[in-house]
């Protein structure tokens, strides 16, 4: 066989390989591109992966958790004074809790992306003239 042919068969071979291995990871990544991105309040699956009951991996963090260490930065945004023991307390959960949290949304760049634009600061409106 010509060496020409050879390399046009083992070109056509790894495109067909690669294509028919890219094909099932397209949709989900064009999906993924062509979302926002989570809104505040939404409690998205590919942000979370496990409820609290269900064994899972160790950087997976609940909904419910990740509202709770949301609201406790808000609190301090909205009171300066306020100790991060007291804006923990009253979300019902201790400090190691809350850095735990921190620590596994630091680890997952959706979740760090969620919870900044959740404590972006909000634009007021421009007074009328």
């Amino acid at each position: 066989m010509p060496e020409k042919k050879k390399h046009l068969i083992s070109a056509f071979v790894t495109c067909f390989v690669v294509s028919a291995l890219a094909a099932p990871i397209a949709p989900a990544v064009a999906a993924i591109s062509a979302s926002d991105g989570p809104r505040l309040g939404s409690a998205a699956p590919a942000l979370v992966a496990q409820d609290d009951d269900v064994p899972g991996d160790e950087n997976d963090v609940a909904p419910q958790d990740v509202d709770k260490y949301i609201k406790v930065y808000q609190a301090m945004q909205h009171d300066r004074n306020l100790t991060v023991e007291q804006a923990t307390a009253q979300q019902g959960i201790s400090v190691s809790q809350f850095r735990s949290m921190e620590d596994r949304i630091e680890r997952n760049d959706a979740l760090r992306e969620h919870v900044r634009e959740a404590l972006k600061p909000k634009a007021s409106p421009t007074p009328a003239r």
